[in-house]
């Protein structure tokens, strides 16, 4: 397989997870875990999950030399903050409305990397993230009520903007680190940021009973395998077709929301659905910089 195509089969991998994460998410909420404890968990969890798997193989847990502080740096204050905000858009407004505005983001990474002298991407990027987007919208649009603060606006769009630096600032720091690796150290940087901050907000908060830690188990499980696929898709794709690629998510969750929450199945969604695959295909198989070549520290 083209590595290309590899890596856009790696993001939509990442987009299922993540899509299982939300609905895992959204069990564990109901079931009374407060917001800043799950996200603690889950990145906690991810860590651990990355680090049995790097030791059992045998593979060195430390990222390249000069990559570690960006590393540590990208899962504190890019992923850390990102999650962060979207709860908290979450809370003052309802998840179609929220998960419509964080999907600006691919448009954000496409006009961020031209600034930044990536260049504008040619007319099949651009046909690909159109569809994407206007997928995103139908299948968004036709899921619920959109109903939202103006803090929620704030918080939403704050965390489409993190996440967009955080893709790029992964698309230029991840050289030498595995995809593995650099997982890893994110989670945990990412946990402890989080945890942190869910000490000073809430103090010590816990899952209490199976009822309330499998889900919470699961959002850690799934979001170690989405940090890797996502990276691995993010090295061969670059940030902007990665975003692209990415818009599978809500169609991910959408369905998998159909299928274990007892959603309703609209014909948005399937419209929406079609149009965000054919702009995931056209990212994944259009041609863009040569992959990094994936390596770990000795």
């Amino acid at each position: 397989m083209p590595e290309e195509a590899l890596g856009g089969v790696l993001v939509a991998l990442a987009s299922v997870q993540f899509g299982l994460v939300v609905v895992l998410g959204k069990v564990a909420s109901n079931r009374g875990v407060p917001v800043e404890s799950l996200l603690a968990i889950r990145f906690g969890i991810a860590a651990v999950v990355l680090a049995v798997g790097l030791v059992a193989t045998r593979t060195a847990v430390a990222a390249a030399p000069g990559e570690r502080a960006k590393l540590l740096a990208l899962g504190a204050f890019g992923y850390g903050v990102e999650a962060t905000l979207f709860f908290l858009a979450l809370a003052r407004g309802t998840a179609s409305a929220v998960t419509l505005l964080f999907f600006v983001y691919p448009v954000m990474v496409t006009v961020v990397s031209a600034f930044a002298g990536v260049g504008m991407p040619g007319r099949l990027v651009t046909g690909s993230l159109g569809a994407a987007v206007a997928g995103v919208a139908l299948v968004v649009g036709t899921s619920g009520r959109f109903e939202i603060s103006g803090a929620g606006i704030a918080f939403a769009l704050g965390s489409a903007g993190m996440y967009t630096l955080y893709l790029l600032g992964v698309e230029r720091t991840m050289k030498r680190t595995s995809s593995v690796v650099a997982s890893m150290w994110v989670s945990a940087a990412a946990a402890a940021a989080i945890a942190v901050y869910a000490f000073v907000v809430r103090g010590v908060a816990v899952p209490h009973g199976a009822r309330q830690w499998w889900p919470v188990i699961g959002t850690g499980v799934f979001t170690s395998g989405a940090f890797f696929t996502l990276l691995g898709g993010i090295r061969r794709l670059g940030a902007v077709r990665t975003a692209i690629v990415a818009a599978l998510e809500p169609l991910s969750a959408a369905a998998l929301a159909v299928i274990f929450l007892g959603d309703p199945l609209r014909v948005g969604t399937i419209a929406g659905g079609l149009l965000i695959l054919a702009g995931a295909v056209a990212a994944g198989i259009a041609r863009g910089r040569r992959p990094e070549p994936e390596t770990s520290v000795p």
